[in-house]
């Protein structure tokens, strides 16, 4: 027959009755001493665990029962106090679940030490499913664990499926492990379907609703989500949770000024909610009002600080505002924390535009040499390279991102504009015309292809019937109102020899008084007058100076 102090203990573990102070609880139980003639060996052990078990809570007394308990069914007991002892391990690894848990919804499940409280609450629950007769709700928990981010989600339809199929379960649990097996399924028509019943179980619920929305939006069915939100708005118009979807729809279908409304309304009826801020911020981002989007990031980081991509997006708002100084200090936050590749980009980007290219290219080497795998990391690397007059060095980082994406379009031209720059038309023409199959449109490349094809001194390079084909496409395209695609399209007739339509197209881009490019223009028009042809190579000699900078020679025009 079990001791009637352990039935007490049972009672009291189960909440079923109350026995007032814990020292008066001790002091009622007269534990009898273990000896080895009346008891086995693991009943000082067990005795010890319901002394603690009685006397403390939390997670530190919890953790010395199960310890004590898992020492006492090792060392051994009779068959009525190793049941007794299991049932009350069983007891006692699930309440330090039911504690942990509560970490586990308070923080970020991506943080570390939560992960490690996760291993431990699965490890736990491992053990209760290896007791007799386990209760149904470890494999709820477990589900619940495993559906998070970084779990198991196969691990996770398994332990819900377990749960489900257990009968006497409440109504509320059930459609709750409904909804989060939705979640995980794969296919649509049997997440619909337990979506479905958890909606008849509890119909009042409008969570279950939300997640019925969110379902159909997954799989690109806004509309009918949109009418599902439209459902639950009319019968509880204050529901902040379906207004901030409501907005992540109209977002998601690209009707940003009802997203902006909802996203408004949502903020009046949850004001510290971060969501619609964020949301907001994204949206104010794509429009380029780059200085409001800055200050909703900045509510956002006031209701829920140190959210690393959210200071990363502000810093990109402030960067694009022209706040540098705002900027660089944000990604430089960001980077005492985390070395996320993102704020490498913003933080190179900024130090470029302050002039700082020397250290914007020293960041973009470490970075596009750590990631090896993302050619665009490389192709940022090459423009500056262009922008500090490196052409070669560009040339080279360029040949790696199409080594690995041979029809990059921004590579092929990027490479044949600096292969232009050092002169080297034969290799420029050839990238050229692989872009232009890309883009035909493109009337900058257009442009390009054509100067060259008409003003290269290389006469193997040239074909002046070509270049005032695609010299006249880009000047239709741009309706004749760019000078020096104009002033292309003049050298392009002037290469042919007819001077007469090259002196009409190159009087036209003079007349548009460009202060850019308008000595250049002059002296063109004044060689095709003279009956001479447009020449031009630029020659660039790149050597290194004590600074490891490149000098840099003058571009020369040539007249003949």
């Amino acid at each position: 027959m079990m001791h009637w102090y352990r039935v007490v203990l049972l009672a009291t573990a189960a909440g079923m009755i109350a026995l007032g102070s814990a020292a008066a609880q001790e002091d009622q139980l007269d534990l009898p001493p273990a000896t080895a003639d009346n008891e086995s060996a693991g009943l000082e052990d067990l005795n010890e665990a319901l002394r603690v078990r009685i006397s403390g809570e939390g997670v530190q007394p919890i953790s010395r029962v199960i310890d004590l308990l898992q020492s006492a069914l090792d060392q051994g007991l009779d068959l009525e106090d190793a049941d007794f002892a299991d049932n009350m391990l069983s007891d006692a690894l699930m309440q330090r679940t039911s504690i942990l848990m509560q970490v586990i919804f308070s923080r970020s499940i991506l943080n570390p030490k939560v992960q490690q409280v996760r291993q431990l609450m699965v490890s736990d629950l491992g053990r209760v499913k290896a007791c007799d007769d386990p209760p149904p709700l470890a494999d709820f928990i477990l589900g619940r664990l495993m559906a998070l981010p970084g779990g198991d989600p196969h691990q996770a339809r398994r332990s819900l499926t377990d749960f489900l199929e257990t009968e006497e379960i409440p109504i509320e649990q059930r459609a709750e492990a409904l909804v989060l097996r939705a979640s995980l399924l794969k296919d649509e028509e049997r997440a619909l379907e337990d979506l479905d019943e958890a909606i008849r179980l509890v119909p009042g619920n409008n969570n279950f609703q939300i997640a019925r929305a969110v379902l159909l939006r997954t799989h690109s069915k806004s509309e009918e989500a949109l009418s599902v939100v439209a459902e639950i708005l009319e019968q509880t118009p204050d529901d902040a949770n379906a207004v901030i979807l409501q907005g992540e729809i109209f977002r998601q279908l690209g009707r940003d000024e009802e997203a902006l409304a909802s996203f408004d309304q949502a903020t009046a009826l949850a004001p510290r909610a971060p969501g619609p801020y964020q949301q907001r911020g994204e949206i104010y981002l794509t429009q380029q009002a780059f200085d409001e989007a800055a200050k909703q990031f900045t509510k956002v980081l006031e209701l829920q600080p140190g959210v690393l991509m959210t200071i990363v997006q502000r810093a990109q708002a402030y960067l694009l505002a022209g706040n540098l100084e705002a900027a660089l200090a944000d990604v430089e936050v960001v980077l005492q924390k985390q070395s996320l590749i993102a704020a490498h980009r913003i933080r190179a980007e900024i130090l470029s535009k302050m002039n700082r290219l020397s250290e914007a290219i020293e960041e973009m080497e470490k970075l596009a040499d750590a990631m090896t795998d993302q050619p665009e990391l490389k192709m940022q690397l090459a423009l500056y390279y262009v922008f500090d007059s490196q052409p070669r060095a560009a040339i080279a980082a360029y040949d790696k991102v199409l080594e690995v994406d041979q029809d990059n379009f921004n590579a092929l031209r990027g490479r044949g504009d600096a292969y232009l720059n050092i002169g080297e038309h034969s290799k420029a023409v050839p990238d050229f015309e692989r872009a232009l199959r890309l883009q035909p449109k493109d009337p900058s490349l257009l442009n390009n292809l054509a100067w060259v094809l008409a003003t290269s001194p290389e006469r193997e390079v040239r074909d002046g019937q070509r270049a005032v084909e695609l010299a006249t496409m880009a000047c239709e395209l741009t309706d004749y109102e760019t000078p020096h695609i104009l002033s292309t399209l003049a050298a392009s007739f002037a290469e042919l020899g007819n001077f007469e339509t090259a002196i009409k197209w190159s009087q036209q881009a003079v007349d548009m008084d460009d202060p850019e490019n308008g000595p250049q223009l002059e002296k063109e028009l004044a060689s095709y007058r003279e009956g001479q042809p447009w020449r031009e190579k630029q020659s660039v000699t790149e050597r290194k100076d004590s600074s490891n900078q490149p000098l840099i020679e003058t571009p020369q025009s040539i007249d003949f």
